[in-house]
């Protein structure tokens, strides 16, 4: 059972389209991962405010030394002259040790309360980070694949551009030869021919080079280039990239609250007790040990200037993020805008671009045929084809800038790309 269900995997893992692989892959790489360990390293901080609310314990020792006599605890009258008469030693001395325990608890803390608050939205908006930057690399790795299927057609026009001329050549080179026509016209197409190769030698350093981004992204080598197509619609409902900073504001407004609420009055528990340990007391000379503790219910009212201050400076804070937040909305909603209208002209400039290159190949049919009986001057013929190979750039760059315009969509409007594009 467990080999069919490897044999099915792997199936499936054959089945999958390069690029559902190359997203895929993403997912486990260092540039998504790092995301992961900055919301670990959030919870952790969180932890530490909600840990706050629990008692805080602690052990403590000391060796003392005093100038003069001084008690290992408050002794009233009553229990000093007891001491005396019955001879025993009394809790006085000069060298004393001390082993103890402190422990406190917040009854009332206001300001606890706001701070979890405010690590709440953080956390929230540290994940609704993370959430973004993987749309964020999606986009690049589509528009790395995109650009990569631009330069692959482009090399294929480059190519067809390139047998053309051949073809030429080798036909005039016998005309060159049998007189018909001057040298001069076999150096030009051989020129053409040289341009030709010359950008193909750097569209295959273009490819390379995306080849070699898209494996720093992903950690897989990109095999053969398989055409891209959308498989699902894109959903838009409401700008995703201004989510953290809104999550990110309502964490600030909760600072603001506990700087406020600094002024209110915490009650506090605290309790200490220690064994007192001292050697020859005052008067007999003998080793004399006492435990002693209190606990304590306080109330303390913080009156500082520094609070007041602080107060400002986070209300001030918050001002800018709402402004930061405003701006980023106008900025956001018309970059959306313009994305959209040009996406949704994208198919129609795929159309038209595709019908010139159809009408340009009839063209250079012709130009040709021609350029054969002398009716068209070499620099007439190479304007046909350098329109050709044109008209091939435009049609690759124009598949190409849908899905750049689709992948800039997919990140503001928070779509995973894996789900619409394959």
């Amino acid at each position: 059972m467990k080999r069919v269900l490897l044999l099915c995997s792997a199936l499936l893992a054959l089945e999958a389209s390069p690029l559902a692989r190359l997203f895929e892959a993403l997912k486990k790489q260092p540039v998504t991962q790092v995301d992961e360990r900055l919301v670990e390293v959030m919870k952790l901080q969180k932890q530490k405010i909600n840990d706050r609310f629990y008692p805080q314990v602690s052990l403590f020792g000391s060796l003392e030394h005093y100038n003069s006599a001084t008690n290992l605890r408050p002794v009233p009258p009553t229990e000093a002259n007891a001491l005396l008469k019955s001879h025993e030693p009394l809790p006085f001395a000069q060298n004393i040790a001390r082993l103890g325990v402190n422990a406190s608890m917040p009854l009332f803390v206001k300001e606890l309360w706001d701070l979890q608050k405010k690590m709440e939205y953080l956390l929230q908006s540290v994940r609704l980070k993370k959430e973004l930057n993987i749309y964020k690399n999606e986009g690049v790795l589509l528009g790395s694949y995109a650009d990569l299927g631009y330069a692959v057609r482009l090399q294929e026009a480059l190519e067809a551009t390139r047998r053309s001329l051949q073809k030429s050549y080798e036909d005039l080179k016998i005309k060159v030869q049998s007189g018909r026509t001057p040298p001069i016209a076999l150096d030009k197409i051989a020129s053409a021919l040289d341009s030709v190769e010359l950008k193909m030698q750097d569209v295959a350093q273009r490819q390379a080079k995306l080849k070699a981004a898209i494996a720093a992204l992903t950690g897989l080598e990109v095999g053969e280039y398989e055409p891209i197509s959308q498989k699902a619609s894109l959903q838009k409902s409401q700008i995703f990239a201004l989510l953290p900073l809104q999550a990110r504001l309502k964490a600030q407004k909760a600072e603001l609250k506990a700087a406020k609420d600094r002024f209110v009055p915490k009650v506090l528990l605290e309790a200490k007790w220690s064994q007192n340990y001292a050697q020859k007391d005052v008067v007999f000379k003998k080793d004399v040990h006492r435990g002693y503790g209190d606990v304590a219910l306080k109330v303390v009212l913080p009156l500082s200037k520094t609070n007041l201050t602080d107060t400002e400076l986070e209300r001030a804070k918050v001002l800018e993020q709402k402004t930061q937040i405003a701006k980023t909305k106008m900025e956001l909603q018309a970059q959306a805008k313009a994305l959209e209208e040009q996406l949704a002209l994208s198919d129609k400039k795929i159309a038209i671009a595709k019908r010139k290159v159809a009408r340009q190949v009839d063209l250079l049919r012709y130009a040709k045929t021609a350029f054969s009986v002398g009716r068209l001057t070499e620099e007439e013929y190479l304007r046909y084809e350098d329109t050709l190979l044109q008209a091939r750039a435009d049609l690759a760059g124009a598949k190409a800038q849908k899905w750049h315009l689709l992948a800039g969509l997919a990140i503001l409007y928070g779509n995973d790309l894996e789900r619409i594009v394959e």
